[in-house]
């Protein structure tokens, strides 16, 4: 009778071990058939390299960091990406207002009201973060 439930004991043990390898294995081929979907969507995306951009910046001051990782993403708070994710009905620049002009990071350098100084360095951080205030 005890030998009957040893075995008993026995193969659910191994039933369970094997669900549970069978759970892992699942889960790794999800997750590498999630990133190869993940990597195929993001090379047409600005943020493909996402990690290169942080690594480039995270030493940097706080504010330069942040501006150019949301530039460099296409993540930031210019009209252009407002109007894309809904919140702005219009794209055009909200700093000098001149139509037909998309305001990105393209546009900082060319907008007649930001700091010209700063254009002739093509320092877009500090253009971006002046085109920020005067948008409030």
């Amino acid at each position: 009778m005890l030998a009957i439930k040893g075995t008993a004991l026995h193969t659910k043990e191994a039933r369970r071990l094997q669900a549970d390898s069978l759970k892992k294995l699942l889960n790794s081929k999800i997750a590498n058939k999630y990133k190869q979907v993940a990597d195929e969507l993001a090379t047409t995306k600005k943020w493909r390299e996402i990690h290169k951009i942080w690594v480039e910046y995270k030493g940097k001051p706080r504010n330069e960091a942040v501006a150019n990782f949301r530039l460099k993403t296409g993540h930031d708070c210019l009209a252009a990406h407002l109007e894309r994710i809904g919140i702005y009905e219009s794209s055009e620049c909200t700093v000098c207002q001149i139509p037909n002009s998309t305001m990105d990071e393209d546009r900082l350098l060319l907008c007649p009201k930001l700091d010209t100084d700063q254009q002739v360095l093509k320092n877009t951080i500090k253009l971006y973060w002046e085109a920020r205030v005067m948008m409030r």
